[in-house]
């Protein structure tokens, strides 16, 4: 090789490496502060219908219509849906930040009118949105962090370049300096590295986690209205993968403990409760509900109502969430062991569900498995509360004229507390750990109208109680409270025998079990929070 080139050589690598380092510095660049602060500021545009009031755009100071208006559901900025408002909010209005490095506080977000209906100024206290029927338009400012309100004159006279508190519900918030975010997947997902508990009394955040399948939109609105009072990111949508993510929050900010708001049925309650016992996070967080189900049994017991309320308002769910009590609920282990009944007997390995509410064989098992076929149909397209109640009516009728479960008892033996109990003829077996079964059938208060020994249902302390169904009809006498349950009895440690093929479910999740060895009882608690009557 002559020097030629060598030379030519040298100069095609110095050109790489120059290249490179260009490259490099572009890449650092899109990795700089600025662009970072943008992306993770970064609007999250809903429907104003969601806000059910009137609304002007930021931009250019006019009504918005409910069909052409958009809000940020983290920030409150409003703005039409067309492109020149739309675009100008997105490039010169900021949204909360998602996370700060190097940061020990956060500052304060003011968003100019569009204030919430009743609010009073920090200032002066009174009622500000009283002005808007004489000044229409913009009027008042509000920070997105703490919530306070002010009047326009009100505004100028306050130091709103001070440091935020993050106001009424600083305790239930993650507060943007407090974690570190190892990498980011978009602008409202955070890839956790760390949390670092801030100086804040009596912190006990709240992680928001809510099925959008359920309720009609009302999950959807839970998560957009509480997106704008908390940290967007502790506000999330239970995705496919289940709660894992969301519950990664809980796990980061150990040792503090947090409380955790479940928007969904009861089926989404067991979801995060057994996934907080799988990844055994300490301490334990508590949960609380906002019923969007169609049984809702749980948060029945437990004080949150038998459905969401007919108007969704974020400061009384935080407020109610925050006066409600933990209080221990027993995790029951269902450990169902299959068997083939000939010679010689096959076992095979023991498949294990955790039981929080109740578990039944028979009608009502068979009911709730047709139910759940008929959802799970391509046909299945009304997903409303109401909708699924009159399928539920529709199977139990059926099963009034073509009973599929008769003589139940000639395909089980059941034995509670080792002891064998001669079953009489029914068509359902019940195993209750709360006392609400069926949408809000209290069947042991039911139970203790017979004028027996009293049964006081409690959800911790390790006892099933057990009750037999005569038919579907039954089941609707008890629902109208015109009839009581067969008492069979209450246990600890329960074993069932099935013999036959025979439909069961546990908390609404329901299915048909062949022959096997079915034993039940409590190996653990969770936390749940229970709302008292006010």
């Amino acid at each position: 090789m002559d020097i030629g080139t060598i030379e030519l050589s040298v100069e095609a690598l110095i050109g790489s490496l120059l290249a490179l380092s260009i490259l490099f510095a572009f890449c650092r660049s899109l990795l700089s502060e600025d662009f970072v602060s943008t992306f993770k500021t970064r609007h999250s545009w809903k429907s104003i219908k969601v806000l059910e009031q009137a609304c002007f755009c930021n931009v250019c100071e006019i009504l918005l219509t409910p069909s052409a208006g958009l809000f940020c559901d983290c920030c409150g900025l409003c703005t039409h849906a067309t492109p020149p408002c739309q675009r100008r909010a997105d490039r010169e209005y900021r949204c909360k930040d998602k996370w700060l490095r190097n940061e020990s506080s956060v500052r304060h977000l003011w968003v100019h009118g569009n204030l919430p209906m009743g609010v009073h100024c920090a200032d002066c206290n009174e009622e500000v949105d009283h002005h808007v029927s004489t000044d229409p338009g913009l009027y008042g400012w509000r920070c997105a962090w703490c919530q306070r309100c002010y009047h326009n004159d009100c505004y100028t006279r306050a130091d709103s370049m001070e440091a935020c508190d993050l106001g009424e519900f600083k305790d239930m918030i993650f507060p943007p300096y407090s974690f570190v975010a190892a990498r980011t997947r978009d602008s409202m997902r955070l890839h956790l590295a760390s949390i670092t508990p801030p100086d804040i009394e009596n912190w006990e955040p709240l992680i928001v986690i809510a099925n959008t399948k359920s309720g009609s939109s009302t999950g959807a609105n839970v998560l957009s209205l509480l997106r704008g009072y908390l940290h967007p990111l502790q506000v999330m949508e239970l995705g496919s993968r289940g709660p894992q993510d969301a519950l990664q929050w809980a796990a980061k900010a150990s040792p503090r403990p947090c409380r955790i708001l479940v928007a969904g049925g009861d089926g989404t309650i067991g979801w995060v409760l057994n996934t907080i016992y799988t990844l055994n996070i300490k301490p334990q967080p508590s949960v609380a509900i906002m019923p969007l189900g169609t049984g809702n049994d749980l948060s029945r017991v437990l004080g949150w109502g038998a459905e969401p309320p007919s108007v969704l308002d974020p400061v009384k769910i935080l407020r109610s969430i925050r006066r409600a009590r933990s209080v221990n609920l027993d995790r029951f282990d269902l450990q169902i062991e299959k068997l083939h009944y000939r010679l010689p007997i096959q076992r095979h390995p023991t498949k294990t569900i955790h039981v929080y509410n109740y578990f039944s064989v028979g009608v009502d098992a068979y009911i709730t498995y047709n139910f759940h076929k008929t959802r799970e149909s391509r046909f299945y397209l009304l997903s409303s509360r109401i909708f699924n109640k009159l399928l539920y009516f529709t199977f139990g009728t059926q099963q009034v004229m073509q009973p599929g479960c008769e003589h139940i008892e000639e395909k089980l033996t059941l034995y509670l507390d080792n002891k064998p109990v001669q079953l009489p003829e029914l068509q359902a077996l019940v195993f209750l750990n709360i006392d609400s079964w069926g949408a809000g059938c209290n069947v042991c208060e039911l139970s203790n109208a017979n004028g027996e020994v009293r049964i006081v249902n409690s959800i911790s302390d390790g006892m099933m109680e057990v009750f037999g169904i005569v038919s579907s009809f039954h089941i609707a006498q008890l629902q109208c409270n015109i009839s009581k349950p067969v008492r069979i009895g209450q246990a600890k440690q329960i074993r069932l025998q099935v013999k036959e093929t025979v439909p069961m479910q546990a908390d609404g999740e329901p299915w048909m079990q062949s022959p096997a060895d079915i034993r039940l009882s409590s190996r653990s608690q969770a936390r749940v929070l229970k709302l008292a009557a006010t």
